[in-house]
């Protein structure tokens, strides 16, 4: 029961996601809170296999199976993928408190703070698209890994709610 309370929750707090792009043939679950977000690396579940980034990188079953939390192969490309989007982020910061110092526009420390901290926020994100009708345990297993490959924010991708059962 605990565990579909969480799962509720995460689902009242659910994100409609049109900036990135989701695999169409995955019927996902819906929700009336819905909120567009910014483009993430995407974790697709069907119930065939598992895939990041368009990308398969486990089979269902065999991870549907597995006694361990972690799914080796996503943790390995998920990590892969956030260092990279963490150095560019990175790279681009330097570049923007290179050019502050040269010019008159100095950055203050607040500043430079905030900004790094956006970043983070921007190279940590992740998306989960899951077939409504995989178990629990599995999505678990995937939300786990995300976080042990170092994601700082996850969401799940969502179809909004038709407005007339809104009002019942």
């Amino acid at each position: 029961v605990d565990m579909f309370t969480v799962l509720t929750i995460f689902l009242l707090q659910n994100f409609k996601v049109d900036a990135i792009k989701l695999k169409q043939n995955v019927p996902l679950p819906e929700a009336s809170a819905v909120k567009k977000l910014k483009p993430a690396h995407v974790v697709v579940v069907t119930q065939d296999k598992i895939f990041l980034d368009e990308t398969p990188v486990a089979d269902f079953i065999t991870v549907k199976e597995q006694q361990d939390w972690v799914i080796a192969a996503l943790k390995e490309g998920l990590e892969k993928r956030i260092k990279e989007t963490r150095e560019k982020a990175e790279s681009t910061l330097k570049e923007k408190i290179k050019s502050s110092l040269n010019s008159n526009s100095k950055l203050t420390p607040e500043e430079i703070e905030e900004e790094e901290k956006e970043k983070k926020k921007e190279w940590g994100r992740v998306t989960v698209q899951a077939d409504k009708e995989i178990d629990f345990l599995t999505i678990k297993k995937v939300l786990f890994t995300a976080t042990e490959a170092g994601a700082t924010l996850i969401n799940f991708a969502v179809s909004q709610k038709p407005k007339d059962e809104l009002v019942k």
